[in-house]
């Protein structure tokens, strides 16, 4: 019988965030220390998953990293090129929707990246539809996480292959 507090559910899948951890040979799990206890570690968390993503980058202009990067941490540290990159994309798209909107992609890019980190997305600006302006909120947020699933995917066979 599961409660609606209950910490694990045996079909559960890890989310994005553990399953990053786990590639760097870390966990999200945190435990007191208690006083006096000295936790020294050589290479922070952080600087250990940024490594274990490295192995995810196809080519330099590749963003799938960095934006598994702010998913996993939560901080908006790669945003610059990660909306140029989404923004780029979704500007070569040769929709209507698109081709309607073209001057809105910028925001559209950001506000993606927002949702992306589980922020609240801003709302639309004046002279876009509201519904185009979910529309390609969503779509941009796909391409997102997508970017960022594949490149754990790549890092976790690329990984696997060096040990």
């Amino acid at each position: 019988m599961t409660t609606p507090f209950s910490t694990f559910e045996a079909n559960s899948r890890p989310s994005f965030r553990e399953r990053v951890y786990a590639l760097a040979g870390h966990t999200t799990w945190r435990e007191p220390t208690g006083a006096g206890t000295s936790h020294l570690r050589a290479i922070p968390a952080d600087h250990m998953v940024a490594a274990a993503l490295s192995f995810g980058r196809r080519n330099p202009q590749d963003v799938g990293p960095d934006i598994a990067m702010d998913i996993a941490t939560g901080l908006p540290g790669h945003r610059r090129p990660v909306c140029a990159a989404l923004g780029k994309a979704l500007a070569g798209d040769r929709s209507v929707l698109v081709r309607r909107n073209q001057g809105y992609i910028a925001h559209v890019a950001l506000a993606a990246y927002w949702a992306v980190l589980g922020r609240p997305v801003p709302d639309a600006p004046d002279g876009i539809a509201a519904e185009d302006w979910g529309d390609l909120v969503a779509a941009g947020a796909l391409v997102l996480e997508r970017l960022a699933e594949d490149a754990l995917a790549l890092a976790g066979r690329r990984n696997r292959r060096a040990a």
